[in-house]
């Protein structure tokens, strides 16, 4: 018996250790002590893991075989960074923190080998490609060198497809061929003029994508596809209101494209809308909010209830809509009812003095208050901080004796909850009689929108 137990207990770490996969790196001149790894699902996520960095630079982080097939970001410091696929095989690489990238040396993972390898003949081929861009709209088409500038072109990407459809042909269970397919740009003729260029490329842009394939979202490749594709429909000369026009002929591509696997069509909506919410673009998202159709997803409960939520949210905080009233008590002591306010406009703003952001905000909107006006334009502060004492100590030094109000319990407060407040500075200017009529981002945006209604002059 005792025999018996003994054979189990050796051989238990054998099929512990079986299960197992190590990812290990030696990066020489590397200065940190820690790395941190995180993994993705559609962008970057935060890290689930950390270890340390001995004199060496070397490091090893072990994967039980649970862990899933994907994109594994290491951080090593704020700004640097390697992507590393991780496919059930064990991973060692060398490099050099001055030049990661162009030394990096994998001597296990045939995965990220060829991962790699594909990566850097993508983007040489890009680079020269774009050193011939500007000569292709720009040269004279009857000159001999033109035809040198177009065989050159063309032998470019031509070189590009039959690599990468080797690739894909002789790796097909690989991750890398999955990433690589679903990476593959269209290639408009080298004849079109730069705007027929660019309406091709808008029609044909996701012509290679599968978004069934939901192992996607284990990279950041869905979101980098979106924001290329939104940059074909950006245009420095247009105004704000001509490309909320253009990003919305986007999104109706993006929400269609996406629809065949719902799981990728959910991130991709709450990815477009925190992005245009980040930058004030309120008729793309309000066209988000009346079009999306979460009823047939079948993601998971808390990813579909989040953004079911922000969606709602959205909806009820339009710009047209009434802001709904609310009764507090200010820091003086005053009962405070938005309704009552008799301003012709109030801007209601959401802060916290922990939040950088809000603190340099709220001394500029001081420029803009002033007290003998306020038939014109009051200020409702609702503060997001815990700690009284400090919250007052910064209204006292500052001066800022407009309306504030704090119930000190962060982002459970009642008004905050009340308004689905998930980030600060949030700022929302509303009429008379409670609409809302705008949603700055800025101050400088504050300014603009006061000044087209006469309050500041």
């Amino acid at each position: 018996m005792k025999n018996l137990i003994l054979t189990v207990l050796l051989i238990v770490p054998f099929f512990v250790n079986a299960q197992q996969r190590t990812l290990e790196g030696r990066i020489k001149g590397l200065e940190v002590k820690k790395v941190f790894i995180s993994d993705f699902y559609g962008n970057e996520k935060r890290a689930f893991d950390s270890t340390a960095v001995d004199k060496n630079g070397s490091f090893k982080f072990s994967f039980p075989q649970s862990r899933s097939v994907g994109l594994y970001r290491l951080r090593f410091g704020e700004n640097l960074f390697i992507d590393i696929i991780y496919n059930q095989e064990d991973i060692f690489f060398e490099t050099y923190a001055s030049a990661l990238i162009d030394s990096l040396k994998f001597n296990k993972s045939a995965e990220n080998k060829l991962y790699f390898d594909y990566l850097n003949r993508r983007n040489e081929t890009e680079y020269r490609i774009s050193l011939l861009d500007p000569l292709l709209s720009r040269y004279p088409d009857n000159d001999p060198f033109y035809k040198q500038i177009v065989k050159e072109f063309t032998n470019l990407n031509a070189g590009l497809t039959d690599y990468i459809n080797n690739l894909i042909a002789e790796n097909k269970n690989t991750f890398t061929a999955k990433i690589v397919k679903a990476d593959r740009m269209p290639l408009p003729d080298v004849s079109l003029v730069e705007d027929a260029r660019a309406d091709y490329m808008k029609a044909h842009f996701f012509d290679q994508a599968d978004f069934s394939d939901t192992l996607l979202l284990r990279t950041n490749l869905i979101s980098n596809k979106v924001m290329l594709y939104l940059s074909f429909y950006q245009n420095n000369r247009m105004t704000k209101d001509q490309l909320e026009v253009e990003f919305i002929k986007a999104v109706q591509v993006i929400m269609n494209k996406t629809k065949s696997s719902p799981a990728v069509y959910a991130f991709a909506m709450d990815y477009l809308i925190g992005g245009f919410e980040s930058y004030g673009f309120e008729k793309v998202i309000t066209y988000i909010a009346d079009n999306i159709n979460l009823e047939e997803t079948c993601v998971d409960d808390e990813r579909k209830a989040k953004l079911e939520n922000k969606v709602e949210s959205l909806k009820k905080f339009a710009i047209g809509l009434k802001a709904p009233d609310f009764t507090s008590t200010d820091l003086k002591g005053k009962t405070v009812k938005l309704s009552e306010v008799k301003s012709e406009y109030t801007l209601l703003v959401f802060w916290a003095t922990w939040c950088p952001h809000c603190t340099k905000l709220i001394p500029e909107l001081k420029k803009i208050y002033l007290p003998n006006n306020n038939e014109k334009l009051e200020i409702i502060a609702v503060s997001l901080d815990e700690s009284q004492p400090e919250l007052e100590k910064f209204l006292k030094e500052g001066g800022y004796d407009w309306i504030n109000i704090s119930d000190f319990k962060k982002w459970k407060g009642d008004i905050v909850q009340q308004y689905d407040i998930f980030a600060t500075p949030t700022m929302l200017l509303l009429s008379k009689d409670g609409t809302i009529i705008a949603k700055p981002m800025t101050f400088d945006e504050v300014k603009n929108e006061l000044y087209k209604r006469n309050v500041l002059r």
